[in-house]
């Protein structure tokens, strides 16, 4: 792994019998990012890394999206045939650099409310969008940017007793990251491997519907939109449907030109 040649194993989690999905979580811990993910393991075989700093990792400095890319490279490499990669919001910055490194380790790509901002760079809205995750990140007494950035998303005062303590670990390493904004990843590389990809928004805010349109025209990809549960979008109602419609079709796809090749 490039950098981290001393860094300890991720922890992952793995559950579920079928082709194999990574499931990479963003600001929120692995397992409240992908609570309602976990009926999926009856058709599925569900990988579910904690990213860098999360627990029961060992804690670090910062978020970085490119030590996620290195991660989630290695764990790729463990399928020869390749895998379901689905990433969400900064955990789907890394995803998506590691799928333009290792397109044909990639079955399909979902990428849900990823904020790639050069994809829209020049949309008014998604400047904005930028900036406040800048002054959230910048600056810890600022409370308007505090209030703005959590109410997109989406996160309140009140959390469950058992996740306080992992949430509020998470909540700090908001304040150190990488920033989006270098984020590049290869758009080239995973159209030219013809991987199938989906890109999911939950009609929440401007700015991130804007990159969402913005990526999916990129790579050409299905576009789909599950309002009522704002940024936590695998929450919401019907994501599951769409999203394991979406992975059956790829999987089909791949399951028949195997076929064809082995005539």
């Amino acid at each position: 792994m490039t950098g981290e040649s001393t860094a300890p194993p991720l922890f992952v989690q793995r559950s579920g019998t079928g082709p194999p999905v990574v499931l990479v979580h963003g600001g929120l811990p692995a397992r409240v990012t992908w609570a309602r993910q976990q009926e999926l393991e009856a058709r599925w075989s569900l990988i579910m890394p904690s990213r860098r700093g999360y627990a029961p990792n060992p804690p670090t400095p910062r978020q970085d999206f490119l030590a996620d890319a290195d991660d989630l490279a290695e764990l790729m490499s463990e399928s020869p045939g390749g895998v379901h990669l689905v990433g969400f919001s900064y955990g789907g910055l890394g995803a998506s650099v590691a799928a333009g490194r290792l397109p044909h380790l990639v079955r399909s790509l979902t990428l849900i409310e990823v904020p790639i901002f050069v994809a829209a760079e020049n949309d008014e809205s998604v400047r904005e969008l930028a900036a406040l995750a800048d002054r959230f990140a910048a600056d810890a007494d600022d409370a308007q940017a505090e209030r703005d950035f959590y109410a997109m998303a989406g996160v309140g005062r009140k959390m469950p007793a058992e996740e306080e303590e992992d949430i509020r670990q998470a909540m700090r390493l908001w304040r150190n990251l990488r920033s989006p904004r270098e984020a590049k990843p290869r758009f080239d590389a995973i159209v030219e491997a013809h991987v199938p990809a989906l890109v999911v928004s939950g009609e929440h805010n401007a700015g991130l519907e804007r990159v969402c349109d913005a990526i999916a025209a990129r790579l050409g990809a299905q576009r789909a939109k599950v309002p009522g549960a704002g940024h936590a979008v695998a929450r919401a109602p019907g994501f599951n449907t769409i999203l394991e419609s979406f992975l059956t079709t790829a999987q089909r796809s791949r399951d028949n030109e195997g076929r064809t090749h082995e005539r």
